[in-house]
């Protein structure tokens, strides 16, 4: 039965000169998991009336305004619901808002309540029984959950046309156009009573708790990220960060059937790279000079520790393969047009419309890797080799590398540019110690050899018949620098 309430039994001191403002509700409406805008979009149905209207009820009463809610605005509504409900206000943690947003291995994830819930996608996710009941549970909005925590069903997925919906009115909106479709019959009664098993309970106790410590336990795993030397390709980050999070993030055994599958990641590793005393100058490289030290450490040891740097080996190996590859090949090859992008299969070894594939990897990872072999155009030369220049400039600047005499002046490093018809020219050299080098080869190694993996399974899916439709190869790794307390870490996510 329908409840007409006056304002002056929430807050007396607010009396109007005429009357004061009817409202509905129903208190079987309320439940304190309820998302905020799915309670809004009910009372709106329910009382019939319009955005603005709704916007001008709670603004005037309550100085809420729905079209900007924040943590306490949410918290306010919920607070208000219940009075009108007679039932208890319950706090959870799911409405916290977080002291920083997480950083899953420099993925950023939004933890709080009220951007998660702010209708800013095109999709509500929903449980088809919970909906029922007229519910819609606020872990929905959660990711990284798969199933509903009430009833272990998957979540279904609404999708909202936003092209008709103004910006500001947009979270409510979406609710009320859920409402009319999926639950056609509101206002009427619902049909079945919303009944919560006990053992789902425990699930949800725990994932408050848990979703509370994110933060706090993704620190103590994860530690402060760094740089990111290589990112996965085929996937969205955001998903990339629930899976990890999922995985690495000691989950309640409670949650395990409900949290989404992380079988997407096929291995994780954890390189130590040094205490954070040896590598002290990493506390204040720039994102440029993290991007610079492999390639510029990597081109130093080719000149000058080939045979000891196990990663040049690496590489070097790995073009003998592609070149024998080629060798023994008689048909079906692919080249690549550079000038529009197209590929060309053909059984002829000297097609001059394109370049071989073979050749393309190589080319690739010598220009990431091998900047004494690089090789172009006069013009991609120079603009290739004045980018090297500024790395080492960079570098020098570190104090990681320091300038050698014979190519370049200690005080200024204007000759970094001035490169012969655009020929590779050495101009700084590593300032590490023997340890620095051993932590640096062992990290290059990782890295190379992530590269060297994402370019032999591409070959490969094409020399089985899958036609190449782009380049660089994608990458299936995820590759970053992590300070965890006084050690430094290379964690390396390796996807399917």
């Amino acid at each position: 039965m329908d409840n007409f309430h006056r304002l002056i039994e929430l807050n007396s001191q607010k009396e109007q000169k005429n009357k004061y403002q009817f409202f509905n509700w129903r208190s079987e409406l309320y439940d304190a998991n309820d998302n905020t805008y799915f309670l809004l979009a009910k009372f709106a149905l329910l009382n019939k009336l319009k955005i603005e209207q709704i916007n001008e009820f709670f603004n005037q009463y309550f100085f809420i305004d729905i079209y900007n809610l924040n943590l306490s605005g949410h918290r306010s509504l919920k607070y208000f619901f219940s009075i009108f409900s007679n039932k208890a206000y319950i706090q959870n943690n799911l409405i916290t808002k977080s002291s920083d947003h997480l950083n899953i291995l420099g993925i950023p994830l939004i933890q709080d309540y009220y951007v998660n819930t702010r209708h800013q996608e095109k999709t509500i996710r929903y449980c088809p029984e919970c909906i029922k009941s007229y519910r819609l549970p606020e872990h929905a909005s959660l990711k990284y959950l798969d199933r509903c925590l009430f009833h272990n069903v998957s979540f279904e997925i609404f999708s909202c046309n936003h092209q008709a919906i103004r910006l500001n009115e947009r979270s409510v909106k979406c609710y009320i156009k859920f409402m009319r479709i999926i639950c056609p019959d509101f206002p009427s009664a619902q049909t079945e009573i919303h009944n919560v098993p006990n053992q789902f309970f425990t699930a949800l106790h725990d994932l408050d708790e848990w979703n509370f410590s994110l933060k706090e336990i993704c620190d103590k795993k994860l530690g402060k990220h760094l740089h990111t030397f290589k990112n996965v390709d085929n996937r969205a980050p955001e998903l990339c960060a629930h899976f990890i999070l999922v995985k690495e993030l000691s989950l309640p055994e409670s949650l395990r059937e409900f949290v989404i599958q992380s079988n997407a990641i096929r291995k994780i590793t954890t390189l130590s790279i040094s205490e954070s005393s040896i590598f002290s100058c990493f506390k204040n490289f720039t994102y440029f000079q993290f991007c610079a030290l492999p390639v510029v450490y990597a081109s130093f040891c080719y000149l000058h520790r080939k045979n000891e740097a196990s990663f040049i080996q690496s590489l070097l190996s790995f073009f003998d393969e592609l070149k024998s590859k080629l060798m023994n090949k008689n048909e079906n090859f692919w080249y690549l047009h550079e000038n529009d992008g197209m590929w060309t299969s053909s059984d002829s070894r000297n097609l001059y419309c394109g370049v071989l594939i073979h050749d393309l990897l190589i080319d690739w990872l010598t220009e990431m890797w091998l900047p004494p072999l690089y090789t172009g155009t006069r013009s991609r030369r120079l603009k290739y080799f004045n980018y090297f220049n500024l790395m080492n400039e960079e570098l020098v600047k570190s104090n990681t590398f320091i300038p050698i005499k014979s190519n370049i002046s200690e005080n200024q490093l204007d000759a970094l540019y001035n490169f012969h018809k655009g020929q590779f020219r050495e101009v700084s050299m590593p300032n590490f110690s023997s340890k620095q080098i051993l932590a640096l080869d062992s990290m290059c190694d990782v890295l190379v050899n992530s590269y060297i993996d994402d370019a032999r399974a591409w070959l490969d899916r094409i020399e089985c018949g899958e036609k190449p439709n782009h380049f660089p190869p994608k990458s299936q790794s995820l590759l970053t620098l992590q300070k965890v307390k006084n050690h430094y870490y290379l964690i390396n996510v390796q996807f399917d």
